[in-house]
């Protein structure tokens, strides 16, 4: 008797799964229709005639009315507020950020990517001052997300474009607190090396090389099952290309041969101590 409810049961199960997939082909299919309207927008939006960007808005709205609980609903919406970004309608595209970012709970690390999209939105119109507040708020409220530990180094390479040094000293000493802050958290013990490597990055970004070998010969010491030799091989370089001490470079390289002559770097290694 089991065996026979079993064996019925079968088949609707079967049937229920392949309704799953069925609705999941019918969003993704919407969805691709909605990017082909949009297409045009993107490639000409001066051009644009209000009923296109009109039509466009509307196809990705209906998914997110026929699919609210999916993943393409909160995409469609990014879509929306993009092509209103396109267009210069920053406080439209802004209105429709936000709607995304209301729920942070429910769409966790969407929310650090909606308040990006209203910050980029100020950084487009020309308002960086505001774009740093949202940028700001970002670090803040979502310190563990993927954007929070872009936009350290996002924000001083923005000041270094500008050629300000004063703002991109104060912005790498930010960043670098930012990075060793979130190193002493529980949540981000276990990611310390990469958080280290973000410091590292930080010194090498703003040419600051004195900073940046302290940084990588700390990485060493601390984190000596991660590839420690990766980081004496950037330090040989430095020393090589940046510093022009062709001594130290050397140095460096011979020291990885003796200290990990496993390494799979040391064909790179044996081939830059031939060039210097």
């Amino acid at each position: 008797m089991k065996r026979k409810i079993l064996i019925c049961l079968i088949p609707v199960f079967v049937i229920a799964l392949a309704g799953c997939e069925s609705q999941a082909f019918k969003a993704e299919r919407q969805m691709w229709k909605a990017h082909k309207k949009a297409e045009a927008i993107y490639k000409n939006p001066k051009g644009t005639p209000p009923y296109v960007l009109k039509k466009a808005v509307s196809a990705y709205e209906a998914i997110g009315k026929k699919y609210p609980d999916s993943l393409f609903a909160v995409q469609s919406q990014f879509s929306i507020g993009h092509l209103y970004l396109v267009m210069g309608d920053f406080d439209r595209a802004r209105s429709v950020y936000k709607s995304l970012a209301f729920d942070c709970d429910k769409k966790g690390n969407l929310c650090a990517e909606a308040y990006f999209a209203i910050g980029k939105s100020y950084e487009l119109q020309g308002n960086w001052p505001d774009a740093e507040l949202i940028y700001r708020k970002i670090m803040q409220e979502f310190p563990f997300s993927a954007k929070s530990l872009d936009l350290p180094l996002y924000m001083m390479l923005h000041y270094k474009n500008a050629k300000d040094t004063i703002n991109t000293q104060r912005t790498v000493n930010e960043a670098v607190g930012y990075y060793k802050g979130l190193m002493s958290d529980e949540r981000g013990k276990k990611g310390a090396d990469i958080l280290h490597g973000l410091v590292t990055r930080s010194y090498l970004e703003s040419d600051q090389w004195p900073q940046a070998l302290d940084s990588l010969e700390e990485y060493v010491r601390d984190f000596p099952d991660q590839n420690p030799e990766e980081a004496i091989y950037i330090k040989a370089v430095i020393y090589q290309k940046k510093l022009n001490d062709k001594d130290k470079a050397k140095a460096e390289l011979q020291r990885i041969l003796k200290d990990y002559p496993d390494s799979k770097l040391t064909p790179h290694v044996k081939s830059l101590l031939e060039r210097i």
